[in-house]
């Protein structure tokens, strides 16, 4: 008998220049933590993950935060099922071009719904320089449903990420499309 297939999904995970994209991500693929150097373009990784309806194939896109690189970014956006959002809490600046990413993926990510972004505020491990209202603020401004504070570096709640994100796609899928369970996503 023959195994169903896991669905395959598009992330896209965005945010600052070093403000923990990449170490999230090898935390959460590798279970590793790498103190990371600057993403060049974009990098690709891939891992199951169980969401509340069942599994889903992340296709996990890093891109670049860095201003030289920001050029690529639309060209990456296409077919992309959800976003994690990733600011670093240690430094406020990246809360404020956060929303400067979710501008760019709202004009390129189209098939992004709103709820399936997860705002990810990394370096939990640190002493936070956002307040718990501003987080709101943001939140409510640019109608994020969830926000996690997590750690690369000590592992907090980084598969919460991802589990979450999976979640909130699947519904999503349900209710966008009327069906009993998560449909293929091609890109």
């Amino acid at each position: 008998m023959r195994r169903p297939q896991t669905p395959l999904v598009k992330i896209l995970v965005v945010g600052a220049n070093h403000a923990g994209k990449t170490s999230l991500i090898q935390k959460f693929v590798f279970d590793e933590y790498l103190d990371a150097t600057p993403t060049i373009g974009v990098n690709f990784a891939q891992k199951i993950c169980v969401g509340e309806a069942g599994p889903l194939n992340l296709s996990i896109w890093d891109l670049s935060g860095q201003p030289r690189f920001r050029f690529l970014a639309p060209l990456f956006c296409s077919g992309a099922s959800g976003v994690v959002l990733v600011f670093d809490l240690t430094r406020p600046d990246t809360l404020k071009e956060a929303k400067t990413w979710l501008e760019l993926v709202s004009r390129h990510a189209q098939t992004v719904q709103a709820d399936s972004i997860v705002l990810a505020g990394m370096k939990s491990d640190l002493n936070s320089q956002i307040s718990r209202n501003e987080i709101q603020r943001f939140c409510h401004a640019y109608d994020i449903i969830t926000f996690i504070p997590c750690s690369a570096k000590n592992g907090t709640n980084v598969t919460k990420v991802f589990t979450c994100l999976s979640t909130a796609i699947q519904r999503s899928q349900v209710e966008h499309s009327n069906l009993e369970s998560p449909s293929l996503v091609t890109y």
